[in-house]
């Protein structure tokens, strides 16, 4: 099969179209007032249920750390989109818009696809004008932007739409927090517990397979609490503990936990960890396949045939 046609089946089957409480199709950004900064500077209505457009740069990340090799894959993943100049990014992107809140003094806060950020900030764009492309489509969830910053902040934790651990498991108040995006730290066990979700190590309960297989999800009336990757990614920090593996390069992370996941998988499913979320009641995994850059099959770096 000729690369580009692999390229765009696989890139088809991969789009995974984000159920959201907003419409962001409708959204332009190569116009300046659809941005969600630009909305907000004009003193607009923007609120709960609105969808806006933004750089990646100009939002604020819920949590300090991501997983480095996810992201540095979903980056190639984008590239890949990019080069085909069909308006496969921009349907890529629209279908997996970012939920965000809103808070004081105009700041837009998001609760997921912080790998998904990250990796468009880094991307080559091979476009006249790239900064047209490199956008987050947005969907307001939660307006908290009339609230003093202390009140913010306590919202944001009763409703738990902040991580506040830091990239080694240390707690941090959220002063603390990455002020944009490009300033999010690896965690490397955020990766691993990555690989291990996909992996059904642990369950995820609102993505499409899981809640049809896995009976905890009760066929998708279940939905996950936000951040379960990182508390599961924190049993593993203590679990299978490695200083060292901060410092590593991704190569040589990505080789240490490719030669563990198994070990991982077993050790998620132990009658121990019965009372974390996620925990799999079916006690079946399916160990994913994974390059030697640590990205999964599913990924168009990996599937591309020649």
């Amino acid at each position: 099969m000729r690369v580009g046609a692999a390229v765009a089946l696989l890139a088809l089957l991969c789009f995974e179209i984000a159920e959201s409480a907003c419409d962001v199709s409708k959204l332009d950004a190569a116009n300046p007032q659809d941005y969600c900064k630009a909305k907000l500077a004009a003193g607009s209505s923007l609120t709960t249920g609105d969808a806006c457009v933004a750089h990646p740069e100009d939002l604020t990340p819920t949590q300090t750390g991501f997983g480095e090799i996810d992201a540095a894959c979903e980056r190639v993943n984008l590239e890949v989109l990019a080069a085909k100049k069909d308006g496969s990014l921009k349907a890529y992107l629209i279908g997996k818009p970012a939920p965000a809140v809103l808070g004081p003094g105009g700041g837009v806060f998001i609760t997921d696809h912080h790998h998904l950020a990250h990796a468009l900030l880094k991307s080559f764009l091979p476009y006249k004008q790239p900064s047209q492309h490199r956008a987050m489509y947005v969907c307001v969830t939660e307006d908290f932007s009339k609230s003093s910053l202390t009140g913010f902040w306590d919202q944001m934790k009763s409703k738990e739409l902040v991580w506040l651990s830091d990239e080694k498991g240390n707690s941090v108040t959220p002063v603390q927090l990455p002020t944009s995006i490009k300033y999010l730290r690896d965690d490397p066990f955020r990766t691993l517990a990555e690989w291990s979700r996909d992996s059904y190590g642990f369950v995820k309960c609102g993505k499409k397979h899981a809640d049809k297989h896995y009976p905890q999800c009760q066929g998708g009336e279940v939905s996950a609490k936000p951040f379960i990757e990182f508390k599961w990614a924190n049993v593993y920090r203590h679990q299978f503990a490695s200083e060292n593996i901060y410092t590593e390069a991704d190569q040589q992370q990505t080789s240490v936990f490719k030669g563990m996941l198994e070990k991982v998988l077993n050790f998620s499913l132990s009658a121990d960890n019965q009372g974390l979320e996620g925990w799999n009641q079916k006690q079946s995994t399916d160990m994913i396949s994974l390059d030697d850059h640590g990205c999964e099959a599913k990924s168009l770096i990996s599937a591309v045939v020649v």
